[in-house]
């Protein structure tokens, strides 16, 4: 009985000062909320039942089960933005049916439905759209405060995303990374595979400093560094007839091909690109069909189901034995990008730049300009 009295003492001072006393139930054993061996101020009542309290219990927060997290409300996000579960989900490199479970799960936590679903993608409620811009402010102002938290020990290293045209068919990025590693060692860098749609994300959130992608997406609110033109060229399976062409192809002479295109929310500056010159060169009878980011469209074609308009730093993949690229007559091209925060960069991520522009100075010359 001592013991068990002063462990009722020890408890008592670290009660909080806005407990509530209640009846001890004998459904309250199961309830974490509930401390136990703590005597009720005399004359306190149950709000129960009315009889002598003899528990205190701790005022529930009223978030208890209803908590909602960053990575939830950014797949949120991400789902409005693509208008698909299937566009986000690739996007996300996450599987649909999480997907699902998981807006499912933020309208349970919600109370309230905040997107309707059909075969044709998703369409916002009114809950929805309400919804939409509050996450996003919430995000923005959380990415925030990580991204100054991180700095404070990032100057050593840079967290790079690279479309995956660039890992490792685009040769410039390890280059740069042996060069900055060679003028010291202390610099760390960590290669992120992500596709150009999904990089702006990472640089607010502070998961990536820089971001290596084709072409210059809309509104974006950082620094931009051209490293090099690159043309696009026509990537075919080894034993193709146009393989035999001896020169360069005119899309005119393509009629009757199946074109694998890049999906326009994963690569949407590539996207516009090839399937605005397909439309203006009015190839006759051609067939255009989305495979996603550019790897699914490299699987496609590998295949021997169709053709692909792709940028030239994918001529490494000549060496595979299965694809080969086809050069055009038409004179198309596609930037490719660094894009990083400028001034308010880290030191590693300044080096990093220098020594991509470096690796890329044989080829075309490096420019930086701010798009607003």
């Amino acid at each position: 009985m001592k013991g068990a009295t002063r462990s009722a003492k020890t408890l008592r001072t670290t009660e909080p000062t806005n407990a509530v006393h209640l009846h001890r139930h004998p459904s309250d054993d199961a309830d974490e909320n509930v401390l136990l061996g703590l005597p009720c101020p005399p004359g306190a009542a149950c709000s129960r039942c009315g009889a002598e309290s003899s528990v205190t219990e701790r005022i529930r927060s009223p978030y208890n089960n209803q908590s909602i997290s960053f990575k939830l409300l950014h797949h949120f996000v991400v789902v409005c933005e693509a208008s698909s579960l299937s566009r986000a989900a690739h996007v996300l490199n996450v599987c649909q049916s999480n997907l699902t479970l998981q807006m499912s799960d933020l309208e349970r936590r919600m109370g309230v439905q905040l997107m309707h679903r059909s075969w044709r993608g998703v369409d916002l409620t009114e809950a929805g759209q309400i919804l939409l811009p509050e996450a996003r402010s919430i995000l923005r102002r959380f990415d925030k405060i990580k991204l100054q938290v991180q700095q404070a020990h990032l100057h050593g290293r840079v967290d790079l995303a690279c479309a995956s045209f660039a890992v490792p068919d685009y040769p410039a990025v390890p280059q740069a990374v042996r060069m900055l590693r060679r003028n010291d060692a202390r610099f760390e860098v960590k290669l992120l595979e992500l596709p150009s749609s999904a990089q702006p994300m990472a640089l607010e959130n502070g998961q990536v400093q820089m971001a290596v992608m084709l072409g210059k997406l809309p509104n974006i609110q950082f620094r931009l560094t051209r490293l090099r033109e690159s043309r696009i060229v026509l990537l075919v399976s080894t034993g193709h007839a146009l393989t035999r062409a001896g020169g360069p192809v005119s899309l005119r002479d393509l009629g009757g091909e199946m074109f694998w295109m890049v999906d326009r929310v994963v690569e949407p500056v590539l996207h516009h690109v090839t399937t605005r010159a397909l439309v203006d060169a009015e190839v006759p009878n051609a067939m255009m069909r989305s495979a996603g980011g550019l790897k699914d469209v490299i699987a496609q074609v590998a295949t021997g189901s169709g053709i692909a308009l792709v940028p030239d730093c994918l001529r490494g993949l000549d060496g595979s034995g299965v694809l080969t690229c086809v050069d055009l007559e038409e004179s198309l091209a596609i930037d490719v990008v660094a894009v990083h925060r400028g001034l308010k960069a880290n030191k590693g991520t300044k080096e990093l730049l220098n020594c991509l522009a470096a690796a890329n100075a044989h080829g075309s010359d490096a420019s930086t300009t701010t798009q607003t």
